[in-house]
């Protein structure tokens, strides 16, 4: 009884500030992605801290716009309207795909083994998180708006840093004694297992770094002198960035690793004054690679060892992603267009699963099989397709529209460079790891893909402006 009370006044308390700025409560959901390990049964249902949070959050946003803004809910009004008008800020070339990412992820709850546990990890992995996408993009509408959801990102890192700080100092609350040991720890701060972890920083990094950047470089640019506020969030960025990377490195996730030098390799590619370096670099190392005979050697030998069928008691965690990519792929071949429906992977993987003394896990660990098990066809289609739409709009940003029409092109440059960063650090990471499937990573996926539609609609007004100031001049 006092859990339930302590959650109608938090709930209460949430709804008030929502209600008074659609926005703090925003920001409070960003800062509070890990609440959903808080989690509590409502007449018999279960549910989360967060996804209350969300769920809260989109009524008192629809009720306030539908008050203030008369919004419609005309389906042809959403489906058909440009993105200069308000009603509607989701990018026309967006629209289909995520609506067939909604049709796939219902038909796969039908599909699913277990309709119940299907139908919680549709509510929680699609409807809220697309829920949040359209108060995020609907609400925030300029850079410093974003700036702050990213500081409340910020701060979570923080949080987050400081608890694997103390993991990796003293080795308490780690809950593996393997990760535990002084020899080979494994931080895994709130989350419970070190990958979790290092799926929810990666992202961040990125994010924060494109902060960090834009404080200087507009400082620079401008000949001015960094204020106390100004040094106050370079200092709070500057300690996120150094945290969370030391995060990902001690929860050792070679994966993560792989995708926080993809990510700066991308900042660096993009960036001008480096661009020729890195790839005199990226040149020299492939040569070396190729020419190298310990290199190629080692290459052998992991290509060899990847392909070992039957796995040793103890394998590595290649050979052991290998070998679930290959059982998966030959379930796919016998259920190609529905897969195993959402959270049914364990079952149908079962007759396919070849070293009996490996665990099954949740799901095949790649990104792309991921969503192919979980939503069928439609849905890998749909995610390939969002994606597509997603890296579009970001070379439009960068190539056309931050050149010609955007008034504030710094901070959207910037952010759209360390947003392109965090969704190709996460996508490389995703390639051995699971980078959707839990609440807080499914929120901030789409919350990268909605800073770019947030930049992408002020380059669209922008440009529309200064089409219809011609037109009325001529």
């Amino acid at each position: 009884m006092i859990t339930y009370l302590l959650l109608l006044a938090y709930y209460s308390l949430f709804v008030w500030l929502t209600w008074r700025h659609v926005r703090w409560g925003l920001f409070l959901v960003i800062g509070l992605l890990s609440s959903y390990m808080i989690r509590f049964a409502v007449g018999g249902l279960p549910t989360t801290l967060l996804e209350g949070m969300i769920g809260l959050l989109f009524i008192v946003w629809l009720i306030k716009i539908k008050k203030e803004k008369n919004l419609s809910f005309n389906p042809k009004v959403w489906l058909n309207n440009p993105v200069r008008d308000s009603q509607n800020p989701i990018p026309p070339k967006l629209r289909l795909p995520m609506v067939l990412f909604l049709v796939a992820s219902t038909i796969s709850v039908f599909v699913a083994p277990d309709i119940p546990v299907a139908a919680g990890i549709w509510k929680a992995y699609f409807i809220e998180p697309l829920m949040f996408l359209i108060v995020f993009v609907y609400t925030l509408r300029t850079a410093a708006d974003l700036r702050k959801a990213l500081s409340c990102l910020g701060l979570t890192v923080l949080v987050i840093g400081l608890i694997a700080l103390m993991q990796k100092l003293t080795g308490a609350l780690i809950p593996n004694p393997f990760w535990a040991e002084a020899a080979g720890r494994r931080v895994t701060t709130v989350f419970g297992y070190p990958n979790a972890t290092a799926l929810f920083v990666l992202p961040v990094i990125f994010l924060t770094l494109g902060q960090a950047i834009f404080n200087l470089r507009s400082t620079a640019l401008n000949n001015l002198k960094l204020k106390s506020q100004d040094y106050f969030f370079l200092i709070f960025n500057i300690i996120v960035l150094v945290l969370g990377t030391l995060t990902i490195l001690w929860t050792k996730s070679t994966g993560a690793l792989l995708g926080l030098a993809a990510g700066l390799l991308c900042l660096l590619l993009v960036y001008k004054k480096t661009r020729l370096v890195v790839l005199w670099f990226i040149l020299l190392g492939l040569i070396v690679s190729l020419v190298s005979p310990a290199v190629i050697n080692k290459m052998q030998n992991t290509y060899a060892s990847a392909n070992e069928i039957r796995l040793a008691q103890h394998p590595s965690d290649l050979q052991i992603r290998v070998q679930m990519w290959r059982e998966t792929l030959a379930m796919l071949k016998d259920t190609p267009i529905l897969g195993a429906g959402l959270a049914g992977y364990q079952t149908l993987i079962k007759p396919y699963h070849a070293n009996q003394h490996l665990e099954i896990f949740l799901y095949p660990h790649n990104v792309f099989l991921n969503f192919w098990t979980e939503m069928g066809l439609l849905g890998l289609i749909a995610v390939v397709w969002i994606l597509m739409v997603f890296f579009m709009m970001i070379g439009r940003s960068l190539i056309f529209d931050l050149r010609h029409h955007q008034p504030d092109k710094t901070a959207d440059y910037i952010l759209t460079i360390s947003a392109l960063s965090a969704m190709l650090a996460t996508l490389i990471y995703g390639l051995v790891d699971v980078p959707y499937f839990k609440n807080d990573l499914a929120v901030e996926f789409w919350m990268v893909v909605g800073i770019i539609i947030i930049i992408n609609n002020r380059g669209q007004a922008a440009k529309y402006k200064k089409e219809t100031i011609a037109n009325e001049q001529n």
